[in-house]
């Protein structure tokens, strides 16, 4: 990948896991579902963490590479 599209992506996922972070701080699950969109919709909010703890596993590689 490219350094820059590598840095763009980066940070889409970094703004993006901020957000899932909040969500799932601050609502239940369906507040979750409700502010998502592209997201996959979570029967529980501990799904909803496990899909954030997901997104940072991904991210987490992608800076390390």
């Amino acid at each position: 990948m490219r350094e820059d599209l590598k840095q763009h992506v980066t940070n889409l996922l970094s703004n993006y896991l901020e957000d899932l972070r909040y969500w799932c701080g601050n609502y239940e699950v369906d507040g979750v579902n409700f502010v998502t969109s592209g997201t996959p919709f979570f029967e529980t909010i501990e799904d909803a963490k496990e899909y954030h703890m997901m997104v940072k596993t991904v991210l987490k590689e992608l800076r390390d590479d």
